[in-house]
């Protein structure tokens, strides 16, 4: 099986921030999805699992992806509002029953890890902020929202369980088991 991992933006259309830290949706999820990669590599003989940047302009991203020809696409992401909202969510496309297990796995195993607002897994149709990419990709796709990150408490939550690896590691058995689903 293959898993691609897509970190969300881009380096010059970075996303959401946290000013506070000066840091970025792109930064932090840059970090994050080769943190996965090296964790599923070293753990996870059977499966193969790629990194994909947003080559070109939103529009092309799941011909991209399609390209790459994924079991599964993992779009990591951070959510910002506030600097108050809290929470986690994860998306997927609302005709996907793959998609919404999918995302089930992944919420439980974050909200669990992050131990912050459950925001549920959220349906989204093409019309809505990321359906395109969920309706428009031949596998199962999933977009995650672990945090806000605008919120100081929560990107720091983040940024610890990042250096302990527990991040890494959630997001690797979340993948896991997501894989054995598919199968």
């Amino acid at each position: 099986m293959r898993v691609v991992v897509v970190v969300g933006h881009q380096e010059f259309s970075p996303g959401a921030s946290n000013k506070s830290f000066d840091v970025s949706e792109f930064d932090f999820n840059s970090k994050l999805a080769l943190n996965i990669v090296d964790n599923f590599k070293e753990h996870n003989m059977s499966d193969e699992i790629l990194v994909a940047y947003r080559k070109t302009n939103y529009q092309d991203l799941p011909i991209q992806l399609n390209a790459l020809k994924p079991d599964l696409i993992v779009s990591l992401h951070c959510n910002a509002f506030n600097e108050q909202v809290s929470g986690c969510e994860v998306l997927y496309y609302h005709k996907s029953t793959k998609g919404k297990d999918i995302a089930a796995i992944f919420q439980d195993k974050l909200v669990n890890l992050i131990e912050n607002n459950n925001r549920g897994i959220k349906p989204k149709s093409s019309e809505d902020r990321g359906g395109y990419l969920l309706k428009c990709t031949n596998a199962p796709c999933i977009i995650v929202e672990p945090f806000f990150i605008d919120n100081n408490d929560e990107l720091i939550r983040a940024e610890e369980l990042m250096i302990d690896g527990d991040l890494t590691t959630a997001y690797c058995a979340a993948i896991n088991d997501a894989v054995k689903y598919l199968r």
